[in-house]
């Protein structure tokens, strides 16, 4: 997953447009075409944010700072578990569901975004064996 793709899947799962989050990023009406063309180009591939503009945006929707840092600089084979639905990892809680945590159905799904997703048949025995075991992993 590219660091873009993160930012975007996490704004999105925050239930947050761009206009949305450059409300909540820049206070001042005048200011929030800037911060949305701001958080496009932070959603573009290949463009990478400076960790502090990063920080400053983990105040206007959840996302894992280091998480991103991750993403931005680690070969893809050492990039953290993230789940395509949300963006949430086993270092930031799932946004779709705040009041338990999630688990993975699949190697890259979180049991709160599986619901509006089918789950192949595997991936379902997967998590009953893990629900069954007492082995199932928290995102």
């Amino acid at each position: 997953m590219t660091p873009a793709a993160y930012l975007r899947l996490r704004r999105a799962a925050a239930g947050l447009s761009h206009e949305d989050a450059a409300a909540a990023l820049a206070p001042r009406i005048a200011d929030r075409s800037l911060a949305a063309t701001l958080l496009r180009l932070w959603e573009t591939d290949g463009v990478i944010g400076e960790a502090e503009d990063i920080a400053r945006l983990s105040h206007v929707y959840p996302l894992d700072i280091f998480v991103y840092r991750q993403l931005c600089e680690e070969p893809a084979d050492r990039h953290p578990r993230i789940c395509t639905g949300c963006g949430c990892s086993a270092n930031d809680a799932c946004v779709r569901n705040l009041s338990a945590n999630c688990h993975w159905i699949a190697d890259d799904l979180c049991s709160a975004c599986s619901e509006s997703v089918t789950v192949s048949p595997a991936a379902w025995m997967r998590h009953a064996i893990n629900r069954t075991t007492g082995e199932g992993l928290r995102a």
